[in-house]
């Protein structure tokens, strides 16, 4: 059975240099680091996990907690954080919420009592004033992603929802429209909220009066979207184009719009947000707002990693910046 001298000599570095690979206790050169990883690989070096947790106070894996493991999203966000982590040979155990405030608090107490190193919140249900709570009464570094919370804004990663409102609006404006309904996401959600904010102040930038008979609330799922754009269809308010919340919940408009014989985008235009994987896949391809996930992820992780004394302390994308992309769904007016 090989040894940590063996890995050490095939990687022509000290037995300290492997020991901190493995525990993550003290940075290590990216060429040293690959050259250690390279000879464990080729000696199918296993350490013994459970003797270098005891030895460490560590266990060598960061804790991810998302609102629902289904999302394509969640589970974008999720391969961001393990790709980096990783890396450092470091595992993920991760939990879901349910987007239920109980749940989620049971599954971050499960995390820490796993005896992960940090923890990675991706979370809806619990407000931010437990949420902070939470962060500062715990033992364990904890990072939030897609949520800003300005009382631990260091600790965040997170989208600029308002601006991304305003771009998917603004498209739609451009090309023509002026009656541009709007399928909400669930007004508890800060996102939601802030996608709203940024579809009115879009409005008010072209002289378009809000109209809130033009607003229905469909969350951020297929159904929700199905069912609030037959909400807007039965309201006869006369809409050109749509910006939904989500892709999901765009998907769903789709749906409702073709079963009430309107086409996309030759009736209604139709802009989602996110840029899904199912935005490509859509007839028409969805023309969206782009939520880097996995981006976001990476980020989240790095700043835990730095937290831990893992990573040097660098610079880390804390705020993105959404982006349009144009595919097939919209049409000028």
């Amino acid at each position: 059975m090989p040894t940590i001298r063996d890995v050490s000599q095939l990687a022509k570095v000290s037995q300290a240099t492997v020991s901190r690979v493995l525990n993550g206790t003290a940075p290590v050169s990216r060429s040293k680091r690959e050259a250690v990883l390279a000879a464990i690989e080729r000696l199918a070096y296993q350490p013994n996990t459970f003797a270098r947790s005891l030895a460490t106070n560590r266990s060598h894996a960061i804790g991810a907690l998302v609102s629902e493991l289904s999302s394509a999203a969640y589970g974008d966000i999720v391969r961001g954080i393990e790709s980096v982590i990783e890396e450092r040979g470091m595992h993920l155990v991760v939990s879901s919420g349910h987007a239920r405030s109980d749940v989620e608090l049971s599954s971050f107490e499960f995390l820490k009592e796993r005896r992960t190193d940090a923890l990675i919140l991706q979370i809806d249900a619990t407000d931010d004033d437990d949420l902070v709570e939470w962060v500062r009464k715990s033992d364990l570094p904890v990072m939030i992603v897609g949520r800003l919370i300005h009382a631990i804004e260091e600790r965040c990663v997170y989208l600029d929802n308002v601006t991304g409102g305003a771009i998917a609006t603004r498209h739609l404006l451009e090309r023509g429209h002026r009656r541009i309904a709007h399928i909400a996401g669930l007004k508890r959600l800060a996102d939601a909220r802030d996608r709203l904010t940024g579809y009115r102040r879009a409005l008010a930038e072209a002289d378009v009066a809000y109209d809130e008979s033009l607003v229905a609330e469909g969350g951020f799922i297929e159904d929700g979207g199905y069912r609030a754009m037959e909400e807007l269809l039965e309201r006869g308010a006369g809409f050109t184009a749509v910006f939904a919340s989500n892709d999901q919940s765009a998907a769903g408009a789709l749906k409702a719009l073709r079963q009430a014989g309107l086409r996309v985008p030759d009736d209604v235009s139709l802009v989602g947000f996110d840029d899904l994987f199912i935005a490509h896949y859509l007839h028409p391809a969805l023309t969206t707002v782009r939520q880097p996930f996995a981006e976001m992820g990476q980020a989240a992780a790095r700043l835990a990693l730095m937290s831990l004394g893992i990573d040097e302390e660098k610079e880390v994308t804390r705020r993105f910046e959404p982006v349009l992309m144009e595919r097939d769904s919209v049409a000028a007016r």
